[in-house]
């Protein structure tokens, strides 16, 4: 924090600390006993929230890549993982809020101190850095004493915060069915693929690691995705990795950014992977994902698992369909432009609920799915990675895009303008499904389309070479 508002809170608890010989003994949580860990990484710290009124004060465990970290981008990733926890501010912040149902800690208007280590922090969250093992305190004037030389200590014990209870969340349902997600393999919306895969095998059985997956190759995992669950598929075994790079960033646009495909043989039998995103190959994003299935009885090989209980997990759908993914979701870490990713990063989940194997979602509850596969095939079976946005549709070259198809309003309610650049050409509109559900041919560069009877939704239109998606509401 600035060094002027660290010397103005020690003005007005100057008095407090002259009573004392010296300050009490700061109140901190070792890691071993947080129960909530949020985001990914090698490396982690302890960050705790002292409430003033009520007395209290909450910590959660922060993985991170890297030898440190922005305190902004920990106290975002709390909030990206656990839905309870908010704060604002810019440059400094003015209220940090957790929210469980009756239990609502919000304090605003107050200018936020935090500790780390037990010392005051002399830059503000945006610019302070922190290293693997570290513990941080934040709160307010009202919580705590300080010295001469800006030490700030709290005296309220720390809490573990617990883990959120979001079993009873039910997700969109298997393809198919209404509302699913999914994205078609040949969807017009799908303006290019992977062109790079780098693949680290897992074993085919992590608890026997005797030998590694092997179906497939790396080029497997480039290019479009098909129907077929054998060809065009490269297996990455239990916690196997595989990186995927791209001719053209993709950017964060209007609906989904991009469809990660699996092979799945069913609507049930799904084998999953965490994703990832970074823009400068070094430094990645996990969405937050959610896996709502039970964990007392371990899915085998020929068990199911309910695409209803899963979110943000790729593998949720049939072979032929991908999952898709926003970037939105990531926005505003200080190492992310999600206008200009350059890498996807797949970390196979690794099914088995025995703690010492286990992977958890985004609220520490561990993922279930068919383990063991102990083949060749074993784990997340990559077909493929779709861009929905930031790819120029094939053929158009750069200076036709000022002159390319525009469709307005958008969304539109009853009536679709579009403006054509070709005189003489067939307009299509599809369903998310990739199914066309409309088509007529024009010879006017301008006409206009009655949209009432059409269902809420996005929908692409296209023309010849070029498509624009639309949102219907």
């Amino acid at each position: 924090m600035k060094k002027l508002l660290c010397v103005l809170l020690a003005l007005t608890t100057l008095s407090l600390s002259a009573q004392n010989d010296q300050l009490p003994d700061d109140a901190t949580l070792a890691a071993d006993q947080v129960i909530y860990w949020v985001g990914n990484g090698n490396s982690h710290v302890v960050l705790a929230v002292n409430w003033a009124t009520p007395d209290t004060c909450l910590a959660w465990g922060v993985r991170f890549d890297g030898d440190e970290a922005l305190v902004a981008d920990l106290l975002h990733t709390i909030a990206i993982f656990d839905d309870r926890f908010s704060y604002s501010g810019d440059g400094l912040l003015d209220s940090i809020n957790f929210n469980d149902g009756p239990l609502h800690l919000m304090r605003t208007g107050n200018w936020w101190m935090y500790n780390i280590n037990g010392s005051g922090a002399e830059l503000g969250y945006q610019e302070q850095t922190v290293q693997h093992g570290d513990f941080i305190k934040f709160g307010d004037e009202s919580c705590g004493v300080s010295d001469e030389n800006y030490q700030y200590a709290w005296t309220t014990t720390v809490m573990p915060v617990w883990l959120p209870d979001q079993t009873s969340l039910l997700f969109t349902d298997s393809v198919g069915t209404s509302g699913c997600q999914a994205i078609y393999y040949a969807n017009p919306a799908i303006l290019g693929w992977a062109t790079g895969c780098t693949v680290t095998r897992g074993y085919r059985d992590i608890a026997t690691p005797t030998s590694y997956a092997d179906y497939g190759t790396d080029s497997d995992g480039i290019g479009p995705s098909s129907e077929s669950t054998t060809d065009g598929v490269v297996s990455l075994g239990d916690g196997g990795i595989a990186v995927l790079t791209f001719d053209m960033p993709i950017t964060d646009g209007e609906g989904y950014d991009f469809a990660v495909f699996e092979n799945s043989l069913n609507h049930t039998f799904l084998e999953m992977a965490f994703v990832e995103v970074s823009s400068d190959g070094e430094n990645y994003y996990r969405f937050p994902s959610v896996s709502n299935t039970q964990n007392t009885t371990q899915i085998t090989n020929g068990g199911a698992v309910d695409p209803r209980m899963v979110h943000n997990l790729a593998g949720k759908y049939i072979v032929g369909w991908g999952t898709p993914f926003d970037l939105a979701e990531l926005d505003g870490y200080s190492n992310l432009d999600i206008h200009n990713i350059t890498h996807v990063r797949l970390v196979d989940v690794v099914g088995c609920i025995d703690p010492q194997y286990a992977t958890t979602d985004k609220n520490g509850h561990i993922i279930n799915d068919p383990y063991p596969t102990p083949w060749g095939s074993s784990g997340f079976d990559l077909s493929g990675v779709a861009i929905m946005n930031g790819w120029q549709p094939n053929g158009i070259e750069e200076e036709q895009l000022s002159n390319a198809l525009f469709a307005y309003p958008n969304p539109c309610t009853n009536t679709l303008y579009i403006n054509n650049n070709q005189s003489d050409c067939n307009i299509e509109i599809y369903n998310v499904f990739g199914q066309l559900i409309w088509n007529e041919h024009s010879s006017d560069s301008r006409i206009q389309i009655n949209m009432q009877s059409f269902p809420d939704g996005m929908y692409i239109v296209k023309s010849g070479t070029q498509c624009v998606k639309i949102i219907k509401r």
